[in-house]
């Protein structure tokens, strides 16, 4: 059977289609170029199914994700007609956040902290294919409203008018203030259910005038991350953990410290509820489960032929030289960060490297840290990382242990860490490293102009390398430099 999972909204919208066996992905700010893109009607999804290699009339289903849905308490799905020629569904939006975690397997218990709330939701717990619990976001708050708020207060910049991307900046801000103990104490009366008054920045007694206190950030981003931790921490062997803020390092990486394993993936945003989509689908006509090899490097965009070991080589040694290199090899990968197919790539041991980044080609703010790549099995010895421990999705920050890494390692002595294995293009890349250097450690970010999407064709990736100060652009085997 054919089936089609969309994603439809005004921000984050895409798309999936599968033969029942092999599932393509498209993400629509990566198709049109405009990051956090939305479709703004339920038709104009049409368009793209061609890049999907697909036509409507071929399908047998189709199940769609939409906050303009609405659901009644605990139901989960619906069948709907809105006048196409197969069966249609919509699906609850937490729900599809569950399904979304197929490739790699979904826990019977799971976790949604929605970072802006879904159908009036900020977080939800499943038990197996049941809602058990669900709290009301104009009632507890949500967490990534709150820290938005927080980063609209601060004047801080965000391309997009929901202000997606300021959660993630206030992560990185709030680790430059202090605990107060003493506000931590009156702040661990309130559940988790109260984030609206764990947030409420007016209970905040010792600020000396009208400006913003840093410590008051770190004390509740602090408290958040222990009622989290809490929270989720429950003895399982396993939980899922989706939604919006499990891209938040510093809280994923606080529940880990519980020795809760939690189950994640590099699209826990918006940006994978498609997956859940067709994964309802499959589930629903009672198919075989579908193939995730290569998994998560699924985007539907341009990608070159298999860079060989030549050339890996040579941007080995470039890399050794301090050089900063962009890095396009195969498809992109789904989700918001970069995990060795886009990104750009530079020595994490030069100490003024984030600098160098952040004046010639990022131009992010000074407190926002770069994350690092490494093998999996050399984690242990630069990280806090127990052996064997696998992070593959760059979204848990643990605390950084070998003092040569500064240019990966923020102000509170962390590092948002992503363990590499196997055998594609970048753990090739990451061995050839360390042959010539000794460690495996590459400082990586996304290959993306401030408030664009990451590159998903060669003319974007060619644009940014004319634009920014980059000593070399790598596109299969084609190396380009200045």
């Amino acid at each position: 059977m054919k089936f089609i999972g969309l994603r439809v909204e005004d921000h984050d919208s895409n798309i999936c289609y599968t033969d029942g066996t092999k599932v393509k992905y498209l993400s629509t700010e990566r198709y049109f170029h405009i990051k956090h893109h939305g479709l703004d009607n339920t038709w104009q999804w049409q368009d793209l199914t061609d890049e999907l290699g697909v036509h409507i009339n071929e399908v047998d289903a189709l199940c769609i994700v939409s906050d303009q849905i609405t659901f009644d308490e605990k139901e989960l799905y619906r069948e709907i007609d809105i006048g196409l020629p197969c069966k249609t569904f919509a699906i609850d939006h937490h729900w599809a956040h569950v399904l979304s975690q197929w490739p790699v397997g979904i826990p019977y218990t799971n976790y949604v902290f929605d970072g802006y709330g879904s159908n009036d939701r900020s977080h939800s717990l499943f038990l197996g294919n049941k809602l058990e619990l669900s709290h009301d976001v104009n009632t507890t708050g949500s967490i990534g409203i709150e820290m938005a708020k927080v980063g609209a207060t601060l004047g801080l910049k965000d391309v997009t008018p929901h202000g997606l991307d300021l959660a993630g900046k206030i992560m990185g801000l709030a680790a430059y203030g202090i605990v107060d103990t003493e506000y931590m104490e009156f702040l661990n009366q309130f559940p988790i259910s109260r984030i609206k008054d764990i947030w409420n920045y007016d209970q905040w007694t010792r600020k000396w005038d009208d400006t913003f206190d840093i410590n008051w950030l770190r004390t509740v981003h602090e408290v958040t991350a222990n009622k989290l931790a809490e929270y989720v921490g429950n003895g399982d062997d396993s939980v899922g953990y989706t939604g919006g803020v499990a891209l938040n390092c510093v809280f994923n990486g606080r529940i880990t410290q519980t020795g809760q394993q939690i189950n994640t993936i590099p699209h826990s945003n918006d940006c994978g509820l498609s997956l859940g989509a067709v994964e309802f689908l499959r589930q629903h006509y009672h198919l075989e489960e579908f193939d995730a090899t290569g998994f998560p490097f699924w985007q539907e965009d341009e990608a070159p032929e298999e860079v060989n070991d030549g050339t890996i080589e040579i941007v080995a040694e470039e890399l050794a030289a301090g050089n900063i290199v962009a890095w396009y090899q195969g498809h992109g990968e789904i989700g918001p960060r970069a995990l060795g197919h886009r990104s750009i790539l530079a020595n994490p041991r030069l100490t003024n490297m984030k600098d160098v980044l952040n004046s010639r080609v990022k131009h992010r703010e000074s407190f926002r840290p770069y994350g690092a790549s490494v093998l999996r099995e050399d984690a242990p010895r630069h990280f806090n990382v127990p052996e064997g421990v696998s992070m593959p999705w760059m979204n848990i920050s643990v605390e950084v242990s070998d003092n040569g890494l500064q240019s990966v390692t923020h102000i509170d002595n962390t590092c948002r860490v992503q363990t590499v294995e196997g055998d594609d293009c970048y753990a090739r890349l990451l061995r050839k490293y360390k042959e010539l250097t000794g460690d495996s450690v590459l400082l990586n970010t996304s290959l993306n102009l401030g408030g664009s999407p990451i590159a998903s064709s060669f003319w974007e990736a060619k644009e940014l390398f004319s634009k920014k100060d980059i000593d070399f652009l790598v596109i299969g085997n084609d190396v380009l430099h200045k």
